[in-house]
């Protein structure tokens, strides 16, 4: 009897491996761009956004450059390095996100301590100076958000949330979101809906913080599932 080993390393690996194998292998030459997100998933029968975190997986170990609204390039393979086979998919963690913050925000409008407020101020106001530098920081980032789910009271919310927070320091995840953060228009908007939180958290509205939440992680999520070549 003959049966087939089962892999249990995540799809958009498994789909790296297959691309990093056909560069290997010379069918794409340093400089040319690979064919584009649609073709690629098409031709592997997957979806755009799983080929979207495999190219990025592969722009991590070196193997290609993805450049927004242009698509992914071949680079030299001189000094290409292990794919990040330990990592959590990007949007997962986003859709995990998307169950909990928004909660997370309900329950810091109730709860929050003068501590916790003083904190987000200061959060936004550095965020604002950053984005008036056309910079994005991850450290910013996180600080805010772990400050509203230390806030919401809920210790258990909050350790789910730091553990989600830790995936998003893995290189998959951050390079993915320094492509989102290279779009002006992202890293305004996203200064705009984190102010929006806030501002909801802090005046007591426990439904505006919610759904302020989850509109900033619902934008944020389509970003990533925009095309981008």
């Amino acid at each position: 009897m003959k049966l087939q080993a089962v892999s249990n390393r995540k799809l958009y690996i498994q789909i790296a491996d297959q691309i990093r194998d056909q560069i290997l292998a010379g069918a794409v030459e340093p400089g040319r761009q690979l064919p584009s997100e649609r073709d690629l998933a098409l031709n592997l029968g997957v979806s755009r956004p799983t080929v979207r975190e495999a190219l990025i997986a592969l722009e991590v170990a070196g193997f290609v450059e993805v450049r927004v609204g242009v698509g992914a390039f071949v680079r030299d393979q001189g000094k290409v390095g292990a794919l990040p086979d330990e990592g959590h998919s990007p949007l997962e963690i986003m859709q995990v996100r998307r169950l909990l913050e928004p909660e997370a925000a309900a329950l810091a409008a109730q709860t929050i301590s003068p501590e916790s407020t003083a904190r987000l101020g200061e959060t936004i106001r550095r965020m604002q100076a950053e984005s008036a530098g056309q910079k994005w920081s991850p450290d910013s980032d996180r600080m805010l958000h772990m400050t509203i789910a230390e806030a919401s009271g809920n210790s258990m919310l909050r350790e789910v949330l730091d553990l989600l927070w830790n995936s998003r320091s893995e290189d998959v995840d951050t390079r993915f979101h320094e492509h989102l953060a290279d779009m002006a228009e992202v890293r305004e908007r996203i200064f705009g809906d984190h102010s929006r939180i806030v501002g909801a958290i802090v005046s007591g509205n426990r439904e505006t913080a919610r759904s302020a939440m989850a509109d900033h992680l619902d934008f944020v999520t389509a970003a990533m599932l925009q095309a981008w070549d």
